[in-house]
């Protein structure tokens, strides 16, 4: 198995995302109509599928143009609070992968560490606010340090989605300090954060995807 992900598996990659989401937009709906709005998974779903929309029929050169292109149309369809955070993950992997043919666990790495940095600036969270910093920070960090340990990508991703997970129960006993569910305090306790399950979804497609024969 190939250690790398090439610009049209990039591509391949961000379209199969958008049909994941499409799939789990009810799911998601469902953590969120708990303490939330109800439709985060809408949101999400319409955002990735704008995404899809404006890549799927271009030849990019390189990795990061598609990265970008996907993350600014689903910011754009997304809007709210969550489409520059959940956009944000894309504009930096993009901004990590400009100008790259290929791209490997050093520009997953370091795209997704930018992205945790952009996002806890944007929305003002940190691990433990019940959001999807608790899951995105771990996973950078697990990231980070499968880097540092010269493991391979697909290993490296799969560390991610453990942490990304870990963060995302422990979602489960924490009180709400951002978005609407932070004026349920106390009553937010009990119940996963919609964003951290969403985030630890991004890592798992990711990883299923270099680990299914995509590659």
């Amino acid at each position: 198995m190939k250690d790398i992900v090439t610009t049209t598996e990039v591509r391949e990659l961000l379209i199969s995302l958008a049909d994941f989401y499409e799939e789990k937009k009810e799911e998601l709906s469902s953590y969120d109509a708990v303490i939330g709005d109800g439709d985060h998974g809408m949101t999400l779903a319409r955002g990735f599928a704008a995404g899809k929309e404006a890549i799927e029929n271009i030849a990019a050169e390189d990795a990061g143009i598609y990265f970008k292109m996907f993350g600014r149309n689903l910011m754009g369809a997304m809007g709210g609070a969550i489409g520059p955070l959940f956009g944000s993950i894309f504009t930096e992997l993009g901004k990590t992968c400009m100008g790259k043919k290929e791209i490997g666990l050093k520009e997953f790495t370091d795209g997704f560490e930018q992205a945790l940095l952009k996002i806890m600036d944007l929305g003002g969270a940190v691990p433990g606010d019940k959001t999807m910093v608790d899951a995105l920070e771990p996973a950078a960090a697990e990231l980070k340090k499968s880097k540092e340990e010269g493991v391979s990508l697909l290993e490296g991703m799969k560390n991610a989605v453990t942490a990304a997970k870990r963060g995302m129960k422990e979602t489960v006993s924490m009180e709400a300090k951002r978005g609407r569910s932070q004026y349920l305090r106390e009553k937010s306790v009990g119940h996963q954060d919609a964003g951290a399950t969403s985030t630890y979804f991004l890592f798992n497609k990711i990883s299923d995807f270099i680990s299914g024969g995509n590659l």
